[in-house]
């Protein structure tokens, strides 16, 4: 049932007498569970008939033409997300200092928000009628945390009792023609190594139902008390693992066509080691996991400056850019001959401190607005000049971790303050200037 929060515009709403406690059952007969299911039961060109229960049970309906859902969705309430009761030993969220904005600590696990927004679900709470649901209504594709197809190793990780064959669950879905993209959260001594090309042969036996597997190095913050000890991902064992990855790859480039498994960049800059081909990367489906966004980036920027030579129109506004330690490894191993050179402006890039969560947390995603704050402060005020701050420090709402605006984050800073763009990076430059 799906919960309406205020009344249906004018004159919709003369039809429907909206009142508080009114929610929406069923449509043309069919019941309904969320906003998803409105839209997968609409009809096409006819009118639709909305089931709508009132706070003292009593039924009424409204026919509604479908192009008007659209316009009523406001309407509804949003949908509540299911939660997760997995206890993994790796969970970020565990991991957050005390004090954050409540969100900050919500743990979801729910099939309709990894199809709607690339949300990774472990499908541990997965049961027949979700799965049903999501072939049914061709939810594709679907993000799922695998981290092991060792069912042993994959419970322990998880934190949970009941043992699941996550192999079995992806088969059913994959064989329903939904596309998954997988991910393994890499700890070293739990599932890398051995386990890890089980993990990795064993999921490309499901491709093409499992287009890509991501993986990615574990985080681990200053705050971790009474969580489960955990050893981070070192240059030695960066290398070892893209040895391994680049084996498979090469074998599964030869047997499905696709390299299918990939390393987040994390592994390439730590061990300092070159980048795959980016023909290898395919359509870069897990470009938002930290898959191959150093190389796609540079070869983007390369082409774009190079473009911008032959129009005359390089950039001519010094740059400072304020990023994570991680970030300036990217720039000092892998963009620097790019970005500077005789005919480009100075380029500065200042690595954070991460006070937040601590130096082995150093993502540029992952920086505090008062961590970033201090480094502005720090820069030399008789000098004023152009800062970079990368787009992944802010969320959607336009708020850092610690709930810090860009004009907070800039009040009473000398310098001129900017959220920088990543794909336009170059045309961004350019517009400074």
């Amino acid at each position: 049932m799906i919960q309406l929060i205020q009344p249906f515009p004018t004159p919709l709403n003369r039809l429907h007498e909206w009142r508080e406690g009114d929610t929406v059952t069923a449509v043309d007969g069919r019941p309904v569970e969320d906003m998803l299911d409105l839209y997968y039961y609409m009809p096409r060109g006819t009118t639709m008939d909305l089931t709508i229960r009132r706070a003292d049970d009593q039924e009424c309906s409204l026919k509604l033409e479908p192009y008007a859902l659209d316009q009523v969705m406001s309407c509804f309430a949003a949908m509540e997300f299911k939660t997760c009761a997995c206890d993994c030993v790796f969970c970020f969220i565990d991991q957050n200092p005390e004090g954050m904005r409540p969100s900050i600590y919500v743990k979801d696990e729910d099939y309709r928000l990894s199809f709607l927004y690339g949300n990774y679900i472990t499908l541990t709470s997965m049961g027949r009628r979700g799965v049903a649901r999501i072939i049914e209504q061709k939810m594709t594709p679907l993000y799922v945390s695998v981290h092991a197809t060792d069912i042993d190793v994959r419970t322990r990780m998880l934190g949970i009792k009941k043992r699941i064959d996550v192999l079995a669950l992806l088969r059913q879905i994959t064989a329903g023609g939904i596309t998954v993209h997988a991910q393994i959260v890499l700890c070293p001594g739990w599932n890398d190594g051995a386990v890890l090309e089980r993990s990795i042969r064993d999921l490309a036996d499901l491709h093409p139902g499992i287009e890509t597997l991501a993986i990615v190095p574990v985080g681990l913050s200053a705050h971790r008390g009474g969580l489960t000890k955990l050893e981070p991902v070192t240059a030695d064992i960066a290398g070892a693992t893209i040895d391994l990855v680049h084996g498979l790859q090469l074998e599964l480039l030869d047997d499905i066509g696709v390299a299918f498994a990939h390393l987040s960049d994390e592994f390439y800059l730590l061990a300092d080691r070159p980048f795959p081909a980016l023909e290898l990367y395919g359509e870069f489906a897990q470009v938002d996991n930290g898959i191959g966004v150093t190389p796609m980036l540079r070869d983007a920027w390369s082409d774009d400056l190079n473009a911008a030579r032959s129009d005359c129109t390089l950039p001519t506004a010094p740059l400072t850019i304020l990023t994570g330690p991680m970030g300036k490894l990217a720039f000092d191993q892998r963009f620097d001959d790019v970005l500077r050179g005789p005919d480009l402006p100075p380029i500065e890039v200042v690595g954070v401190e991460n006070t937040f969560y601590g130096d082995t947390v150093t993502v540029a995603g992952l920086l505090s607005g008062g961590d970033v704050r201090r480094a502005l402060l720090a820069l030399p005020a008789d000098s004023p000049r152009d800062v970079i701050l990368s787009p992944r420090m802010f969320n959607s709402d336009g708020v850092t971790l610690d709930d810090m605006t860009l004009e907070t984050v800039a009040a009473d800073i000398p310098h001129r303050v900017h959220i920088g763009e990543e794909d336009t990076f170059i045309d961004f430059w350019r517009a400074i200037g």
